[in-house]
């Protein structure tokens, strides 16, 4: 298969690397797609790891609507940014999600999800990151190998849930001096603001 891999942070690339040496050729995209290049490219899977960009209606319909985000939350809880983040906040269930891209934002139907286990306060922001990056990809890998099944395995998630924009997280990263901050340090600052 020829497969678009869509991200913006480098952790991304050992999942894409993981795809190609099972023999798939891969693209790396981490700009602005436009509806020429996919187009042109005729792709048979997009694979969306850590990527920035919102997929229009125009690109999702020219990727033939084969196109999958991997969201480091357990949907519907976190859509949008810093997922990790909100769930410490809102206390809300941790996970990681396969699902299809649609035009609601993380509002596809799911392929696959996995929830992970409640938090140590001595974890820091960077180890629970860490933690969702390696859920995440052991999740695409076991979900990757029922790949022809994913049509069927679609279910749309269950309940309201939550969502936080990258400007909602804003005033918080402002206040964590850096991402070691262990869990319970980084609860204590939040109650300090409170």
């Amino acid at each position: 298969m020829k497969i678009l891999c869509l991200y913006n942070n480098d952790c991304a690339i050992e999942l894409f690397d993981y795809i190609r040496n099972l023999g798939h050729e891969t693209v790396l995209w981490s700009e602005k797609l436009t509806e020429e290049f996919v187009k042109e490219q005729v792709f048979d899977l997009a694979v969306s790891y850590t990527y920035r960009y919102i997929l229009p209606e125009n690109i999702i319909l020219a990727l033939k609507e084969n196109v999958v985000n991997i969201h480091n939350s357990f949907l519907p809880f976190n859509r949008g940014a810093d997922p990790n983040m909100w769930s410490i906040v809102d206390n809300t269930p941790r996970g990681t999600t396969l699902h299809y891209i649609n035009t609601g934002l993380d509002k596809g139907s799911i392929i696959a999800q996995e929830m992970i286990s409640d938090l140590s306060d001595e974890e820091t922001l960077a180890s629970t990151y860490n933690n969702l990056d390696k859920a995440a990809k052991d999740l695409f890998k076991k979900a990757f190998e029922y790949y022809d099944k994913w049509p069927s395995m679609r279910k749309m998630p269950e309940g309201k849930g939550s969502y936080h924009s990258v400007k909602d997280g804003t005033r918080i990263k402002e206040l964590i001096p850096s991402f070691d901050i262990t869990i319970a340090e980084f609860r204590n600052l939040l109650r300090e603001q409170a």
